[in-house]
This record gives structure tokens, C-alpha cells and sequence, in this order.
């Protein structure tokens, strides 16, 4: 097994599982920036044909970075067309936490609606999807800048909404950047003036920054929120839910001492920490057709009572044939999720368990 961590970073000094970490950036793969190189340089027809052969390859991280990019050119070249869309339905459906939820975004109507107005936010995004950050960032904020004078100046709905959406997407490339703590800022305040779907988006941004910089009980207050945000009912569209479900879940999970989680246990009847983790990925995994990421049926399926772990094994495989980075953070969770399943009481589930770490190749925690 080809394992990015250590039984020594898994477990803290007491034997304890560490919570997991910040989702890391998935950056470029050479091969998708080759592509990439000929669309920059004017090759139009050699990107689209080398980036095609990667993205139609296999459900992996590089065919799903490839699939980006050609929504990156389609929309560069065709704007929002039938062709993008196409491409970004591929990659919601994949297993990237950072490109996922864009997708899942670009392909909303609330996003066509925001992003019109006197700003050619478009021609940013395409930018940052065909590999340009920095003219990207640059673009966003010069954007931003402009939009928020002539929101004071002209207190235009069109204007409102597209530098709200600017700020949400400067955000992002910032995190892309390596600038996160800079995408707080724009990130909080995209969160507060939007509702639904991109509030979700933008508070699953936000979850993220304020995990990374240490701010764990405020890290939990937005992902809640933001959570209610994605269900469809609230969000009008489909495929955010797993997404935030996800990093709610996993936030809970490694830090059960917050005060998010010791309420419900206090003030609801029946209330556990296992039942408030649990919560984020069942409720998630009642929705979506458009994004399925596989983490979710882990944290879902690895709770019931028994001891058929088959389905968590099916979410591995998908997971281990995307991306090393994504099977060990599966390994991760299932080993932080481990304190709330294991019951001593339940001997077959208990030898299940321990057959699973074995298979994993994970320590046995305290």
C-alpha cells in the first residue's frame, strides 16, 4: 500500500486519533498543464484534443483536473455553452473537494444570474481554470474593486449581486493561491450578503480557512449554517450537500469537545457524540445525483449496526482508483470515526473493525 502517513502522524502522544487536516490543494498535474501550455500559447485544437484524451481516461484526479480545464477553455472560448457544461458535469461528479464544488456551482442558475453584470468575471474564472492564477487574482480584484464603487455610487441590484459573486470567487483563487488567510475576509462577507447555494459554497470555503488558521468552535458555527444553506430545499439546486456534509462531518469527528457537539448532547433526548457526527453524512447522503464523493458513504456506512462493511469497502475502491491523497484521507476518517463506532458490547462489529484496520493497514487507537 502506497501510504502518505504514518502510523506516528495518525495517532497523537495518549494513542488517540489525530482529527484530520485541512483538505490539502490539488494543484495542476504536469500532464493537464502540457494542455494547458498549447491553449495558452493559441493552440486551441491541441489542448482540446490532448486535455480530451486525459479527461475521458478514467475516474481518476488527472482526468478530473483535465475535465476542469477544458470547462476552462469551453468557457473561454464559448462562454457558459452546452459544451462547458458537459465538462463541468464530469467533474462534479468526481472526488476533488476543491474542484467539485465549483463545478457544482457553475452549473447552477443562480450563478448565471450573478455572474451578469459590467464585469467580465467569466473571463477571470477562465483564466484560473486554464492555469493562470495570478492574472486571475488580479482580474477578481481589480473586479471587485470596481464593483464595490459603483455599488456606492449607483445601488444596483445587477451590481450587488455581481460583486457579491466576486467576492466568492476571489476567495477561492486566494485558497488556490496559497493566500488563505487573506480569502477570509471576502469569503465571510460573500457568506453573509448571498443565501442558499452560494452562501453554502462560500461558508465551505470559509469552514476550510478558518480550520486551517486554528478557529475550530467558529470553523463548526459556519459549516452548521452552511449546511442548511446546501440542502436542496434551501439551496435550489442539487449537489452541494455531500460536499459540505463532508467537511462538517469530519470537523465534528476530530474535535468532539466543541461546544456545537456537547450542546446537542446535553439538550437533545437520545443524543451522542456518534449520532451528532453521524448527522452530516446521513442527511447528506439522502440527496445528490449530480455529486456523489465517496467520503460521504464512508462516514455514513461505517455507523450501522452489524457488521457488513461493504459498502465502505465500494466507496475505497473508488476512492484508492482516484487519487492516493483521497484513499488515505479515507483511512483518516475511517480511523477518527473509529471511537464512535466501536462498541465493546458488539463483538462481531469489533472483530470487523480490527479486520478493517488490518486491511488498512491503520493502528488500533485508544
Amino acid at each position: 500500500m502506497n501510504r502518505l502517513q504514518t502510523d506516528h502522524a495518525l495517532l497523537d502522544t495518549n494513542g488517540f486519533p489525530l482529527p484530520l487536516p485541512p483538505d490539502p490543494l490539488s494543484p495542476i498535474p504536469g500532464e493537464v498543464e502540457l494542455g494547458l501550455t498549447a491553449y495558452r500559447a493559441g493552440d486551441v485544437a491541441q489542448a482540446r484534443a490532448s486535455l480530451g484524451t486525459i479527461a475521458e481516461s478514467g475516474r481518476t484526479a488527472v482526468s478530473g483536473h483535465a475535465a476542469m480545464a477544458l470547462a476552462g477553455v469551453e468557457l473561454s472560448e464559448n462562454g457558459l455553452s452546452a459544451g462547458c457544461e458537459t465538462w463541468l458535469e464530469q467533474v462534479a461528479a468526481g472526488e476533488d473537494p476543491w474542484l467539485g464544488p465549483l463545478a457544482v456551482v457553475m452549473l447552477s442558475a443562480d450563478f448565471e444570474e450573478y455572474i451578469a453584470g459590467p464585469e467580465p468575471l467569466l473571463d477571470h474564472l477562465a483564466g484560473q481554470l486554464t492555469g493562470d492564477l495570478a492574472a486571475a487574482r488580479e482580474g477578481f480584484e481589480r473586479s471587485l474593486a470596481r464593483l464595490e464603487e459603483a455599488w456606492e455610487n449607483e445601488s444596483d441590484d445587477t451590481v450587488l449581486e455581481q460583486r457579491d459573486i466576486a467576492r466568492l470567487l476571489l476567495g477561492n483563487v486566494l485558497i488556490q493561491s496559497g493566500d488563505s488567510s487573506a480569502a477570509l475576509e471576502p469569503l465571510s462577507s460573500a457568506r453573509s450578503h448571498c443565501d442558499g447555494l452560494l452562501a453554502a459554497y462560500a461558508g465551505h470555503l470559509e469552514g476550510h480557512v478558518l480550520i486551517d488558521l486554528g478557529k475550530n468552535e467558529r470553523a463548526s458555527e459556519v459549516l452548521s449554517y452552511t449546511f442548511g444553506e446546501s440542502l436542496p430545499a434551501n439551496s435550489r439546486a442539487d449537489g452541494m450537500t455531500r460536499w459540505v456534509g463532508i467537511r462538517f462531518g469530519e470537523h465534528l469527528a476530530g474535535h468532539p469537545w466543541m461546544d456545537i457537539v456537547t450542546d446537542q448532547v446535553e439538550d437533545v433526548p437520545a443524543a451522542t457524540e456518534g449520532t451528532v457526527v453521524r448527522d452530516p453524512f446521513e442527511t447528506a447522503c439522502q440527496f445528490e445525483a449530480l455529486s456523489r464523493p465517496a467520503l460521504a458513504d464512508i462516514g455514513l456506512h461505517l455507523f450501522p449496526a452489524g457488521a457488513d462493511f461493504e459498502p465502505v469497502h465500494a466507496a475505497l475502491e473508488r476512492l484508492k482508483a482516484w487519487s492516493d491523497e483521497r484513499n488515505d484521507r479515507a483511512r483518516r476518517l475511517i480511523l477518527v470515526l473509529h471511537q464512535y463506532v466501536d462498541d465493546w458490547r458488539d463483538e462481531e462489529k469489533t472483530r470487523a473493525l480490527a479486520e478493517l484496520r488490518k486491511q488498512l493497514g491503520l493502528p488500533n487507537p485508544r
